[in-house]
């Protein structure tokens, strides 16, 4: 078996053993977990056994689909037909498993895009699936020099962040749309003509670097914009009370412990949620440390508008 490490900032390590061909290239390739999980990857080796009694997966070939998940030591043994298994399901159960370790010690993902705006202070964009976060970070980015803190998944301790997820996919549509300057950095063959270009998405990690865009990974978090876009209409930003502000934040700090939008698909298996009520009540208590310090918005209008209205708050 290939060896595998999933490390966080010193906070968090789990560990992976595979035979599988396709998981080790994946793992080699380690854009492929990195734009999910805020990690460094290292290959450790070939091992025969498993050599750690807490904090790993294990996924073997093998002819019957079997799963066996201990929350408690927070191990997982996956036995599936090498040809069947889908990549995403081994990420899913990872940072799961990486969340229900890191609780422990009061660090918590939250999937969100994070830009920092001075030395020392960032805001956070939360939003569903498609509603801008990524346009909206990126925007920030272009127009006010803000730096990328995270993308997809960042890694809080109260409303300070540790790390971030740094490699940014854009959708195609959204370029073509609102930021033209990055098509002509894209690679034509990644665009597939068969598609719709909102359903296209592309890495723009190079376009990035190569115009000098910032990034960093500590910061502490003033203000978290509950964001919804649209291409025309009127713009609004609204703050929300105390009460939405907990509520708000502890169910964002939960979300990838619950597990609950997870299933290893290729198994027919759901991802059992990591919940401890002990943990629930120290999370919940962050929450509450985290709205005492921040602002809450709702933020809805066009990504231009949102862009100055926010954007100028913070000019010095």
């Amino acid at each position: 078996m290939k060896k595998f490490v999933l490390e966080i900032k010193g906070l968090s390590k789990l560990y992976i053993y595979t035979d599988i061909e396709k998981i080790i290239t994946k793992f080699e390739r380690s854009e492929n977990i990195t734009k999910t999980i805020p990690c460094v990857i290292k290959y450790l080796g070939d091992f025969s056994n498993i050599i750690e009694d807490r904090n790993y997966i294990s996924i073997i070939n093998h002819n019957n689909n079997i799963v066996k998940i201990d929350k408690e030591k927070n191990t997982a043994l996956i036995l599936t037909l090498k040809d069947k298994f889908f990549f995403p399901d081994l990420i899913y159960l990872a940072i799961g498993m990486l969340a229900n370790d890191l609780q422990q010690s009061n660090y918590y993902f939250v999937q969100s895009s994070v830009v920092k705006y001075d030395q020392d202070h960032s805001i956070m964009l939360l939003g569903d699936p498609n509603s801008g976060k990524t346009s909206m970070a990126y925007s920030l980015m272009k127009e006010y020099g803000y730096s990328l803190v995270a993308n997809d998944n960042v890694l809080i301790n109260d409303n300070k962040t540790i790390c971030g997820t740094k490699n940014m996919q854009m959708r195609y549509g959204a370029m073509k749309l609102y930021f033209k300057e990055i098509l002509p950095y894209i690679d034509p063959s990644l665009i597939n003509q068969n598609k719709d270009d909102w359903d296209i998405k592309i890495f723009v990690d190079d376009y990035l670097r190569k115009n000098g865009f910032m990034q960093s990974n500590s910061s502490i978090i003033t203000d978290i914009y509950n964001i919804s876009t649209y291409e025309n209409g009127n713009s609004f930003i609204r703050m929300r009370d105390d009460v939405d502000k907990t509520l708000i934040i502890y169910e964002h700090i939960t979300k990838q412990i619950r597990s609950n939008r997870y299933v290893l698909l290729s198994m027919g298996y759901p991802i059992p949620s990591f919940e401890n009520e002990d943990y629930m009540i120290k999370r919940y208590a962050s929450a509450k440390r985290i709205a005492d310090n921040v602002n809450l918005y709702d933020a809805k209008g066009t990504i231009k508008s949102l862009t100055r209205k926010i954007g100028d708050k913070y000019k010095k």
